[in-house]
Formats: C-alpha cells, sequence, structure tokens
C-alpha cells in the first residue's frame, strides 16, 4: 500500500508538469489550428433574432436571449446554447467543428421546435464563415412536399456585435432568400 501511495504522489507532481508541454496529438493539430478562426466567439453574448415571414419584405423581432459559447472536446468542438430555456421562442444547440480530410467547417444543429439534427457544411469567406444544408439533405418539410434548405453566414469580424444572417430555399438552392437576421452583442 506504501508503494502504491507513493506512485500516486510522484504521479501527481509529475501531472502539471506533463501537461505543460506540447501534448496535442499530431492529428489534432489541424483542426484545431482551424477552430481558431471561431475562437473570438467564446464567452456570453446577447441575441436578437429577427424573422422575415415574407422573404424579406417585413421582419419581426423574436424575444432575446442569451447565447453561452465554450469550446469542448479538447479544443475541437465549439458549442453555443441557450443559457435559459424559453417556451416563447425557436432554441436551438449549435456545435461546430472542422473537418480536416474533407477541409470543410460542419456545424451541427439541434432545435427545440423541428428536432431535427440540422448538419450544414462550408468555409470561411471574407471573413464569415458562410455554410448550407444542401450536401446534408437535412432540409425542414414545410407542406405541399416542399422541403426548405438553409444557408448561414456568420461574422467572424467584430469585437463586441456580429451579425448571423440566414437565407432560405424551396428549391434546392436554385434562389435563395433572406429568413432571419440576428445581431449578437458581446456581455
Amino acid at each position: 500500500m506504501k508503494k502504491l501511495w507513493s506512485l500516486f504522489v510522484v504521479l501527481a507532481l509529475l501531472g502539471p508538469a506533463a501537461t505543460s508541454q506540447n501534448t496535442v496529438p499530431e492529428v489534432s493539430k489541424a483542426p484545431l489550428q482551424a477552430m481558431q478562426a471561431l475562437a473570438s466567439w467564446e464567452g456570453k453574448w446577447m441575441v436578437q433574432m429577427r424573422y422575415s415571414p415574407d422573404n424579406g419584405a417585413t421582419w419581426q423581432d423574436l424575444p432575446p436571449a442569451e447565447h453561452d459559447f465554450k469550446f469542448r472536446e479538447k479544443g475541437l468542438i465549439l458549442r453555443e446554447e441557450p443559457l435559459e430555456v424559453n417556451p416563447n421562442t425557436f432554441q436551438s444547440a449549435t456545435y461546430y467543428s472542422y473537418d480536416q480530410y474533407r477541409k470543410t467547417y460542419r456545424i451541427a444543429v439541434m432545435d427545440d421546435t423541428w428536432g431535427i439534427m440540422d448538419i450544414y457544411e462550408g468555409n470561411i469567406t471574407d471573413d464569415k464563415l458562410v455554410l448550407t444544408n444542401m450536401k446534408s439533405g437535412t432540409f425542414f418539410p414545410i407542406g405541399n412536399g416542399i422541403l426548405r434548405g438553409f444557408k448561414l453566414m456568420i461574422d467572424l469580424a467584430g469585437d463586441t456585435q456580429r451579425s448571423f444572417v440566414i437565407h432560405k430555399t424551396d428549391d434546392n438552392g436554385k434562389t435563395w432568400q433572406p429568413n432571419f437576421n440576428i445581431t449578437y452583442t458581446k456581455q
């Protein structure tokens, strides 16, 4: 028992020294570097969502919500989730990642209305992360046999305020119309 206790003491003393070295596995380096482009999102943000039922002609404000962005899974996943449950509005939890083999960012969105895990893929263009769910086919049935897809345009610039614009398509990406306009304000 005394030898086992001595081993625990040695491991406890060596543990912090071992983790202070660069212990990132080689396979994790590329996605960790890609995820740094999203690092400034970490923290709490006040979210004001606006919805357009008529392709951008008019807009309706939804109740504001506070969201928290945190890195998880050793920094390989960024999670966004509302801090309070609001039964009177649409809410979702979102997971951001980078697929180094296909060279694409991927987002999984799980909502509390349709219950669909929606998968988006895309890349960074001009300080915006632009993704669609066209490849995954995780469309939303809206009636009359119409399946709705979305394009997300997420602003990566701005220290205290950012935009997140969502366009919709009901014709498999041939045309796009404004659907949501979201403002994030850093808390």
